[in-house]
């Protein structure tokens, strides 16, 4: 059986008994091989926009003897999937950023049907931002630690939930208080820093609101 590190493990902690799985950004397909292995998931997609990694993806597809049960997809993001394919979606090694682009190319995504799991490598505040303004409730939360490195790893689904705008849940995360700790520490540092380049700037009212976040955060 495929063995996931800490950071994958806990992306499959968060998928959910007998779904069908679509992970998008699959690479070496090691997540959905090893959900299909261990009976959590009784098929899967693996989709990559790389030919190179489509093609790692294979072969770790082949040699689990698992090619009737993974499909795989060369692609941009969702455009590969249908939602009557799929129950869960799992995006993850990539920044904030670039998770938002692909779930907001599909109009699907806001089915109260599907979960998504969601591992942003960078700027997961873009993303919370970005689920909790478009109706997605973001329902379980964790921290992994990998070296000096914390990464956040979460699971939302649409609920059709009011905007919110609650600047502490975005850079603070959906953690328990102890788990986030560590994790409010560190955006509490940048959102210092990025307050030092706003008073330089001369943006003295947006400096302040940085300052109390930063406050609020490390209070917690």
């Amino acid at each position: 059986m495929i063995t996931l590190d800490k950071r994958l493990s806990a992306v499959a902690a968060l998928v959910r008994q007998g779904s069908r799985l679509a992970d998008i950004g699959t690479d070496h397909a090691y997540l959905p091989v090893h959900l299909v292995q261990a009976g959590v998931c009784p098929s899967a997609i693996a989709s990559d926009i790389g030919a190179g990694p489509l093609e790692a993806a294979r072969h770790t597809v082949t040699a689990a003897g698992l090619t009737s049960e993974i499909a795989l997809r060369l692609g941009d993001g969702l455009a590969t999937v249908s939602v009557q394919e799929v129950d869960d979606i799992a995006i993850a090694g990539m920044g904030g950023e670039t998770i938002v682009a692909i779930l907001k190319a599909v109009s699907y995504i806001q089915d109260p049907r599907l979960r998504l799991i969601l591992q942003p490598m960078t700027r997961a505040e873009d993303l919370r931002r970005w689920l909790i303004t478009h109706g997605f409730s973001i329902i379980e939360e964790h921290l992994i630690t990998k070296g000096r490195h914390l990464y956040p790893v979460l699971a939302a689904e649409y609920t059709a939930a009011a905007p919110c705008e609650d600047e502490v849940l975005i850079y603070g995360g959906f953690f328990s208080p102890e788990e986030g700790r560590p994790y409010r520490r560190m955006m509490a540092e940048h959102l210092l820093r990025r307050a030092a380049g706003l008073i330089h700037s001369g943006d003295l009212v947006g400096a302040a609101r940085l300052i109390d976040l930063s406050e609020l955060l490390r209070r917690m």
